[in-house]
């Protein structure tokens, strides 16, 4: 057709190269913190060690403030499931914006703000005094306490196998004959499958039981498997795990 130009190959290709993860600074890093007031917005987890940064649009490269929110990693698997839809993300980074920007960020000590109220400037009954007003916290997630999520070790521990098998999921689907992509909430869905209930809320009971399921599924990926066959373990114990916390504390 005249006048129609066709695209360069070299710009077919360009659109279809995944986009380049950029680092996000630390000094974007601890405004993005400041924000959240240290704990995931959506379920109100205040361990900054499970706390990780998500990329509102997808795209790793663009670290811009306004694309950031601080989440959990729970919920960050939420949000990648889509449980948590990108419009109530969007919502959500909104309201914290906004929010932050009414009450900038302060130390924990100082958990409210004084205003002092003039009684001349006041008419009625109101006199002359120094009101607080308390700063609105996001409330912090309660797992019962026969629960694995209650037992600090136990969940850390849990924590850390099933991060054993995102990282070996994510590494085999870097390899060039793996065509299924990742996706980490398959992980989440299966427990629940599984044990009737959600991860943390699991009773302590069943502890081992949800660890030997988990281990069981780090063994069944290609990585698990071939370090399985040169002896290589794919996982500290718990024993081991529980030592080291407690020499922590």
């Amino acid at each position: 057709m005249k006048g129609r130009r066709d695209k360069p190959q070299h710009e077919d290709q360009a659109a279809k190269r995944p986009k380049q993860r950029k680092s996000v600074s630390s000094l974007a890093s601890k405004k993005l913190y400041q924000e959240a007031d240290n704990r995931c917005p959506f379920c109100g987890v205040a361990d900054v060690a499970v706390l990780e940064i998500h990329h509102i649009d997808e795209d790793p490269s663009n670290t811009k403030i306004e694309n950031l929110i601080v989440v959990c990693r729970n919920c960050h698997t939420k949000i990648t499931c889509e449980e948590i839809s990108p419009a109530d993300v969007h919502a959500k980074k909104v309201e914290l914006f906004w929010l932050h920007k009414a009450a900038p960020w302060r130390d924990e000590k100082s958990l409210g703000q004084s205003v002092n109220v003039d009684a001349a400037s006041v008419s009625g009954s109101i006199i002359a005094n120094t009101v607080t007003f308390g700063r609105k916290r996001s409330p912090r997630m309660q797992y019962p306490v026969d629960s694995i999520g209650a037992d600090a070790i136990k969940k850390g521990y849990t924590d850390y196998l099933i991060k054993r098998y995102f990282d070996y999921c994510k590494a085999d689907a870097s390899y060039l004959w793996q065509f299924a992509p990742f996706q980490p909430c398959r992980n989440s869905l299966t427990i629940q499958r599984k044990f009737k209930v959600k991860t943390f809320f699991i009773h302590v009971s069943r502890f081992e039981e949800l660890c030997d399921y988990i281990n069981g599924r780090v063994g069944q990926t290609n990585h698990g498997w071939y370090n399985c066959a040169r002896s290589v373990p794919n996982y500290g114990s718990f024993e081991e795990y529980e030592a080291e916390q407690l020499r922590h504390e």
